[in-house]
């Protein structure tokens, strides 16, 4: 960990992108305000022992900044896959409006058993990107919300159906 008063709100992103380079895992950059009302980043970045100094004389030379806080935690991971799937979006006649392999990140217990399915999101946005231009009028969240459900749906056997139907008019609540 390290804080930053010093650095135009550009710089951050590519800052992101050369510690990722350098072998972070995951770089989470807080917005925060410090004495004198001075703008502040707080940089969490996630590397292996192994990299800490490589990542901490980029930021002594990048930012000039003073040093570093090593934080131990023990950190839980679940396995996880990249699935390449075939999804399409047809119109209520059945014709494929737009049809391409999009990547699934597969997230499973110690079982190997599917727990998450999230869309990759450079997949999401082109897809998106194409789905718009074809008029359907579904969101990019709505996209990624039954692209994950049905991907999991593939993955996770669980052998129940959930249906969802409107209850009549006068059922209704109105907000």
């Amino acid at each position: 960990m390290t804080h930053i008063d010093n650095i135009n709100t550009d710089h951050v992103p590519y800052l992101i992108d050369q510690l990722m380079k350098k072998g972070a895992g995951n770089v989470h950059v807080i917005n925060a305000m410090t004495k004198k009302g001075r703008q502040e980043y707080i940089l969490l970045i996630d590397t292996p022992e192994a990299n800490e100094y490589i990542i901490s004389s980029y930021l002594a030379v990048e930012l000039g900044t003073l040093g570093i806080r090593r934080i131990n935690a023990d950190h839980i991971s679940f396995r996880s896959s990249i699935e390449t799937m075939k999804a399409s979006l047809t119109d209520e006649k059945g014709t494929v409006i737009w049809e391409d392999n999009i990547d699934i990140k597969l997230t499973k217990d110690g079982s190997g058993i599917p727990l998450a399915a999230r869309v990759e999101y450079e997949c999401l946005k082109a897809a998106a990107e194409s789905i718009e231009k074809a008029g359907s009028g579904i969101t990019f969240h709505e996209l990624r919300e039954r692209v994950e459900s049905n991907a999991l749906k593939c993955f996770k056997k669980t052998g129940f159906e959930i249906k969802v139907e409107p209850l009549p008019k006068s059922d209704k609540q109105e907000y």
